[in-house]
């Protein structure tokens, strides 16, 4: 698991992948492309984000579901999800939020990644839209390295992702940056951080994985990069990432185990439908456990000054919004119909150049196009 993947641009065949065992670390200095223009806040001074995440999508064949049409369905719906939450939200930018691709599907290879990521990127590609991706848990799960899934989208002409901005554990690791109306300078930031996959818990089982020190590390170096560029203020900056913080559970009450409407977490229970709870709560939020230094993003984001929001998937049926330490923090409905979850969507974020402080967000659904039992 934590083998560095320094070889593959040497010329490695993409059969021998296999035997490497998943990479961790990657810098995105070997592999050159064409720089597409930067992204621009519009006239009108707004930018208009998409956030699509856990769309978990494969290919139908794969799905050994006796009848053959209902992984087909799932496949049209998934899709559908994507193109209609594009065409309602005309985004300057679309982002994927991670379990972009059911990567744990073992009847995966690498020609049917290719063609998975080619049709979940088709509706963004078909209208020339700038993309960003972030992974979760599950995209790299059966060992479809996540840096061969981000060349896939870096394809794109239009894709804005990067492997890693430096060399830090993950993939996937990048800041862009938002230019003013009238393009002279840097106006806001996007982070975009890989959550990882798993590790191993004190008790010996696997438990979500983190953002790792190295990559808080990177992101206070960066970050102190765009502050001395913006005269010395935080540059305003939103993030993306998977795997949600653990302090999203400092939101609801703690509450003892018989009170009604109770979930557990690391041996502590909490409150459903908490009053500072905006938005629906339908599963339990499933952050990193308690241990090591899974407190210490959020801290980092409180120390550094320029995030005022983070945007997060893994939770499939939560859209709900909480404000923790004047940060606020978002779950996205997922979008894909090969998982659990009876309402599929997406999330709209609005930037205002003039009030980078206050973000318009929206929860969007969208209705199913099929009659299918799935």
């Amino acid at each position: 698991m934590n083998k560095f993947f320094k070889a593959f641009f040497a010329g490695l065949a993409l059969p021998c992948l296999a035997a490497m065992g998943t990479p961790h670390k990657w810098s995105s200095g070997k592999f050159k492309r064409e720089t597409p223009p930067p992204l621009k806040f519009g006239n009108d001074g707004k930018f208009r984000i998409l956030h699509i995440t856990d769309i978990h999508d494969v290919e139908p064949e794969m799905d050994d579901d006796p009848n053959p049409e209902n992984p087909k369905c799932c496949d049209i719906e998934t899709i559908n999800v994507i193109d209609k939450l594009v065409e309602k939200t005309n985004p300057d930018l679309v982002v994927f939020g991670g379990d972009n691709i059911s990567g744990y599907w073992q009847e995966f290879t690498y020609s049917l990644v290719q063609s998975t990521i080619q049709k979940i990127t088709a509706p963004i590609r078909e209208r020339n839209i700038p993309l960003c991706v972030v992974f979760g848990n599950h995209d790299g799960e059966e060992g479809f390295h996540t840096e061969f899934q981000m060349m896939q989208y870096m394809e794109y002409p239009n894709c804005r992702s990067t492997l890693n901005d430096a060399d830090v554990y993950g993939c996937g690791n990048c800041c862009v940056t938002i230019k003013s109306s009238d393009g002279k300078k840097d106006a806001f930031a996007i982070w975009l951080v890989d959550s990882n996959d798993y590790q191993r818990n004190s008790e010996g089982g696997l438990c979500y994985d983190c953002v790792h020190d190295d990559q808080i590390k990177w992101y206070e170096a960066k970050a102190a990069q765009l502050k001395e560029s913006n005269g010395g203020n935080p540059l305003p900056a939103i993030l993306f990432q998977h795997i949600p913080v653990q302090q999203e559970l400092d939101g609801f009450e703690e509450v003892t185990a018989d009170d009604d409407y109770s979930f557990s977490r690391d041996g502590n229970y909490y409150k459903f439908g908490h009053k500072i709870i905006e938005g629906r709560i339908r599963e339990k939020p499933c952050p990193p456990h308690m241990e090591n230094n899974h407190r210490n993003q959020f801290e980092s984001w409180k120390k550094t000054g320029d995030i005022t929001a983070a945007f997060f998937g893994h939770d499939h049926i939560n859209d709900f919004h909480i404000n923790i330490d004047g940060i606020d923090l978002y779950q996205t409905l997922g979008a894909g119909y090969f998982t659990y979850g009876m309402e599929r969507g997406g999330r709209l974020i609005v930037l205002d150049e003039n009030n980078p402080k206050e973000i318009f967000t929206e929860s969007i659904e969208i209705e199913r196009i099929t009659n299918a039992d799935i």
